[in-house]
């Protein structure tokens, strides 16, 4: 996994659901930005159209890169140039680690 910061030129954001009371006594679900702005390199792994209950559905799946993080996981999403994406897999590839890859799909249900 080599990269050079210089590749890392666009910036996303990094959402959360949360449980938050709703004056009730219940709770609703909130995304809350985690981080925010950060710099990261996006690349576009596979791309797919199909066709259920006479509806066209897109997907996209990319990688994004960002500086190492260990606080990420696997049900947050990303918002990046407008798009929301679903966090699928964060690769954990062991030794010292300067950049974290992220795995995300654009287009599913969230």
């Amino acid at each position: 996994m080599k990269y050079r910061p210089g590749e890392l030129d666009q910036r996303i954001n990094i959402k959360r659901e949360v449980l938050t009371d709703d004056g009730l006594g219940g709770q609703d679900i909130r995304l809350e930005n985690i981080a925010t702005c950060i710099s990261a390199h996006s690349r576009n792994l596979s791309g797919k159209e199909s066709e259920r209950y006479d509806k066209l559905n897109a997907t996209s799946l990319n990688i994004f890169v960002v500086r190492y993080r260990n606080d990420l996981r696997e049900d947050d999403r990303i918002e990046w140039d407008g798009n929301s994406y679903n966090i699928r897999h964060i690769p954990n590839n062991g030794g010292r680690k300067l950049y974290t890859e992220i795995i995300a799909e654009a287009g599913v249900a969230l």
